[in-house]
């Protein structure tokens, strides 16, 4: 399997993967000589030249979106892959897109996408890596991305030199985001906010896509704890061990009425802050624990703003900046650069975030946030490095 969920969750490995990917011709977002489009890192507005090309691209390109299970509708990655999408339809981009109801969809939607003629097609989530592989080897005029994942140029045995070393196709993008980032912010404010000094997380499934979210907030309280001396502990998650709690079955993204479940679990525990990691499922949680008086990080989005029912209860949520990926891969695309590289989401690209506190900005200690402010700093620069903290 060429295309890997993995390479952001292993540590030293993940290097040696983005490094090969560099070689292939990696960027740290997507971008190319003949788009009009700023980068995730850019801020620059493009000239009318540049506005009119776009839009002449524009025109003539059709993009579509494969969307994971658990559908539109999640307040999460699927929401915000489409959030993307709509962004390219009111650019005059023509769009199309196909939603899963189970893992035997992958395949038949993404040939869907390609009968209805699609120029570029992003799937969305790490469940659509083999259907995914096997579209873009088949079809190399077509534009392919995905989101959770890049491509694994050192085969399956993430060892680069070896005999299963897999060339990068030059008709695919990764779109992958280290979330970890930002969830050891997460895991550094909650250790400082919470007043039981336990927290706890789960998610859906096993998956890197998942498990950084955990990672991160495991990560983020062990730094806290090593700087201010306390014990603040994390229920659900073992980073060490990659080991904890995950929902698992038949419908692991849309089920309330379980996430309601764990909620209470946890609260059961004395957890008072409680991250979920699985999409609908997760949105049982947050409204469980804002009905016990207590708290929730979001995931994806900022979920104060997707879910503002619950938002009383949202502290902050780990953002992924999926929206402005996909468009931007779409104008690549469309401007002549069908792939060959992966795209990074970092805190030092803006391709992840720390969403703001909302209801909470008069709650948090300032030195709290001054702290938190300093250990963003200190991660994006590479002084703090997450895998440090979740050995």
């Amino acid at each position: 399997m060429r295309i890997s969920s993995r390479v952001v969750a292993l540590g030293a490995t993940s290097i040696l993967v983005f490094a090969a990917c560099s070689s292939s011709g990696s960027s740290a977002a997507p971008s190319a000589a003949a788009s009009a489009a700023p980068s995730v890192a850019a801020s620059a507005a493009p000239s009318e030249a540049a506005s009119a090309s776009a839009s002449a691209a524009a025109v003539n390109w059709k993009a579509c979106v494969a969307f994971d299970t658990g559908g539109l509708g999640d307040k999460g990655f699927n929401d915000l892959a489409k959030k993307g999408l709509d962004d390219a339809a009111a650019l005059g981009y023509q769009t199309a897109y196909s939603e899963a109801q189970g893992a035997t969809d992958y395949a038949a939607n993404i040939q869907r996408l390609i009968d209805e003629n699609c120029q570029t097609i992003i799937t969305v989530g790490f469940n659509q890596t083999q259907a995914t592989e096997d579209a873009t080897k088949a079809n190399p005029t077509i534009a392919f991305g995905q989101v959770d994942a890049n491509w694994n140029v050192a085969g399956p045995d993430f060892v680069l030199g070896t005999a299963d070393d897999q060339p990068f196709p030059p008709n695919f993008t990764g779109l992958s985001f280290q979330i970890d980032q930002a969830g050891m912010l997460a895991g550094y404010l909650g250790a400082g906010f919470s007043k039981s000094g336990k927290l706890g997380t789960y998610g859906g499934q096993q998956f890197p896509g998942v498990t950084l979210f955990m990672d991160g907030l495991y990560a983020g309280i062990k730094y806290y704890n090593q700087k201010n001396g306390t014990t603040v502990s994390l229920l659900g998650w073992d980073a060490a061990k990659q080991t904890g709690t995950f929902v698992g079955g038949d419908n692991p993204w849309g089920d309330p009425a379980k996430g309601e479940q764990l909620a209470q679990t946890f609260l059961d525990q004395g957890a008072d802050i409680v991250q979920p990691v699985a999409g609908g499922t997760g949105n049982g949680t947050i409204k469980a624990m804002m009905g016990a008086g207590k708290y929730a990080f979001g995931v994806d989005s900022d979920q104060a703003l997707a879910l503002p029912d619950y938002a009383p209860a949202i502290i902050t949520s780990s953002q992924k900046v999926i929206d402005v990926a996909v468009l931007d891969l779409i104008k690549k695309n469309s401007g002549g650069d069908l792939g060959g590289e992966d795209y990074v989401g970092t805190l030092a690209n803006n391709g992840v975030a720390l969403a703001p506190y909302h209801d909470f900005d008069s709650k948090i200690d300032p030195a709290l946030t001054t702290a938190i402010d300093q250990l963003k700093a200190d991660i994006a620069s590479g002084t703090v490095k997450v895998s440090d903290y979740t050995k």
